[in-house]
């Protein structure tokens, strides 16, 4: 490779993606090589046990300009990503997942907003073609992760994405553990854009996302971005308290005119309500002083086995 050419690293986080490997490589190779840039692919194997990591290994042997780290175990997607980000040499670096349902082709889309003088470029899936759940769940976590950190972003959880190096070194840098890419850029005020990028319907292999992984994500993200979960549980306590206050009047209005009538229905309806509200508010409370107890405990947020020559 020549020395005088800025360098792309792409990085690859792999979980049981045996189907799409190769044909990922493939492509990816074609579009990096019709560009003017060297550069170098990172596949991160995150514990796979379907013979990704064999795989990876014969097509290592292929092209040396592919490079493959195992981690220990499975650690998640986001630490593979950062494993992978810790490795790097380009200048430019891009993430695309392997299930290929982004595709390698639109990489200089991205490149080419960094040429102009973007931080960060974003993928944005128009014609996203995934279940209704899926979409309806992803627009409202974008717009909530939008108003929270005021990155107006409309697809923050695309697989697609490209950044500059410097980007890179000073993620890699922070301690804490719930990691979120587009969030942690905004938090060190990088230059943000989107691009549209295209998106297929998986076809290969399984998704990795059960609907309890995409509940547990979505926890996540409202619980590490900002405390306003829990602003917000207290101002609905104290509109509860007057309600229930309103309710009590109410109740004894209706005694002092008519005599003792029993009000158990609406009386047992509010205990219920205010008492589902409260578990509500504890359970906030207990992620993040979960979060923190996980934080004090340092433990490391991947961990490299090797890198396979």
């Amino acid at each position: 490779m020549s020395s005088d050419k800025a360098m792309i690293s792409l990085v690859v986080p792999v979980y049981n993606e045996v189907t799409s490997i190769r044909e990922l490589r493939d492509r990816a190779t074609a579009t990096l090589e019709a560009m003017p840039y060297d550069f170098e692919i990172i596949m991160v194997d995150d514990g796979s046990s379907d013979g990704s990591l064999d795989l990876m290994k014969t097509l290592r042997q292929e092209d040396p300009r592919l490079r493959v780290l195992q981690l220990s175990r499975n650690f998640g997607q986001s630490p593979a990503l950062y494993a992978g980000f810790s490795q790097v040499k380009g200048d430019f670096v891009v993430m695309i997942d392997a299930d290929l349902q982004n595709h390698p082709e639109d990489i200089p889309l991205l490149i080419e907003k960094l040429e102009d003088g973007a931080d960060m470029v974003s993928g944005w899936r128009r014609n996203r073609k995934d279940s209704i759940f899926r979409r309806l769940s992803s627009k409202f976590l974008n717009w909530y992760i939008s108003r929270a950190t005021g990155l107006p972003l409309h697809d923050f959880g695309c697989a697609l994405k490209a950044f500059r190096r410097e980007l890179a070194d000073h993620m890699g840098s922070f301690s804490h553990l719930c990691r979120y890419l587009p969030v942690d850029v905004a938090s060190i005020e990088g230059n943000v854009v989107e691009v549209n990028v295209q998106h297929n319907a998986r076809t290969q292999g399984d998704s990795k996302y059960s609907l309890f992984k995409l509940v547990r994500t979505a926890i996540d993200l409202l619980t590490a971005i900002t405390a306003a979960p829990l602003q917000i549980i207290g101002m609905l306590g104290w509109l509860f308290a007057f309600v229930g206050f309103g309710m009590g009047i109410r109740v004894l209005i209706i005694r002092l005119i008519n005599g003792n009538v029993l009000q158990t229905e609406a009386i047992f309806a509010l205990l219920f309500f205010l008492g589902g509200m409260q578990l509500v508010a504890t359970s906030l409370m207990c992620e993040y002083v979960s979060r923190i107890y996980t934080e004090v405990q340092r433990k490391p947020y991947y961990v490299i086995r090797r890198e396979i020559e």
